[in-house]
């Protein structure tokens, strides 16, 4: 057989085998289960959530929303300009990234969390209001 000849009968057996041949479809089978609803106030523009999975942020006209899913309930919020389209969250969860394509800006909010202690029936000395500040000294040697 000729060269010519080998080539159209290769090109004949590929356009055979792929225009006979079934496709191959695989079907799963996908469970879900809504874990709750939460109603807002404002419409939601844009949700990102932190690694850990601890807080989910909802941004709306105006502001960011921090929901939390272990007591599930919004935790607290945070103003940001109106025209704010996209939010993301830092690796570490610490930082939001806000986008506002209207005025072309890139908003970097650090974000940290107020920790309540209950200090009722406890000793103290000094007044009983007085601010306390906990540091931390993680490079200390």
């Amino acid at each position: 057989m000729g060269k010519r000849k080998k080539c159209l009968v290769l090109l004949s057996m590929i356009f055979l085998l792929f225009t006979c041949w079934p496709p191959l479809i695989v079907h799963a089978e996908v469970e879900s289960s809504t874990i709750s609803t939460l109603n807002l106030d404002q419409k939601p523009i844009d949700v990102a959530s932190t690694p850990d999975g601890k807080w989910v942020y909802i941004l709306t006209a105006g502001q960011v929303q921090i929901y939390s899913l272990a007591s599930k309930s919004i935790e607290g919020r945070i103003s940001v300009d109106n025209g704010t389209d996209k939010i993301a969250v830092s690796p570490m969860g610490d930082q939001l990234f806000l986008t506002n394509e209207r005025t072309k800006t890139l908003s970097i909010v650090k974000v940290g969390f107020i920790q309540n202690i209950d200090v009722k029936g406890s000793p103290f000395k000094g007044p009983a209001n007085a601010p306390v500040v906990i540091a931390v000294f993680e490079d200390f040697q």
